[in-house]
């Protein structure tokens, strides 16, 4: 979702493609673009990256007047990457721990449920956390719009999974209702076939 939003911002014109998977394994002809079988890939030319937070490093490197980050050597700079590095390297990777616990102990491990009990916990405490922050800004660095903002947006819709959903919080639930409104996360929502907000009655 962010880096598809991202696109977005920026006014790029570029080719979705839908990543086909065979008994949840990627087929071999998207293992030749990401070896690792994960999505999302970006094609840029000759140059095939994944992981999406650099993705969207990448993106907003390359189109500085899209706005994605500040400016270079900034200390908003500075602090847009630590949201950035912070909601890839520890809210996304608790919420696979919470969503696939067995991929760390295993299948049918007694620890399935107690791994994903801890993994919520933390999920709950990172965004009371941000929730804290926000509560006096629009956005994670204070008045202007970055990258991180998408990334958060995207994490957020994840953890309506969460018993108590991440939007349920006033602040975090302000921020993703903005950003659901952005004409860019709009059109990757609409492009992707999602709801900002699924029926899941």
């Amino acid at each position: 979702m962010a880096p598809h939003a991202a696109l977005e911002e920026i006014g790029l014109d570029y080719d979705l493609m839908l990543v086909q998977r065979d008994e949840g394994r990627a087929r071999p002809d998207y293992l030749a673009v990401n070896p690792l079988g994960r999505v999302p890939a970006f094609v840029d030319g000759d140059l095939v990256l994944w992981e999406s937070a650099a993705i969207v490093l990448h993106l907003a490197e390359r189109h500085p007047d899209a706005g994605l980050l500040p400016a270079v050597g900034s200390d908003e700079r500075s602090i847009a990457l630590r949201w950035l590095i912070y909601l890839t390297n520890t809210v996304q990777a608790t919420f696979m721990h919470f969503a696939y616990p067995q991929r760390l102990v295993g299948e049918g491990s007694p620890a399935i449920a107690e791994v994903s009990a801890g993994a919520r916990d933390r999920l709950y405490e990172a965004f009371d956390r941000i929730d804290g922050v926000l509560v006096d800004r629009p956005y994670l660095i204070g008045e202007d719009f970055t990258a991180a903002d998408l990334y958060l947006h995207m994490v957020t819709r994840w953890c309506r999974r969460l018993p108590r959903k991440a939007w349920e919080r006033r602040a975090v639930g302000a921020h993703y209702a903005r950003l659901s409104e952005r004409p860019a996360v709009v059109r990757m929502l609409e492009a992707q076939g999602i709801a900002a907000y699924p029926d899941e009655s």
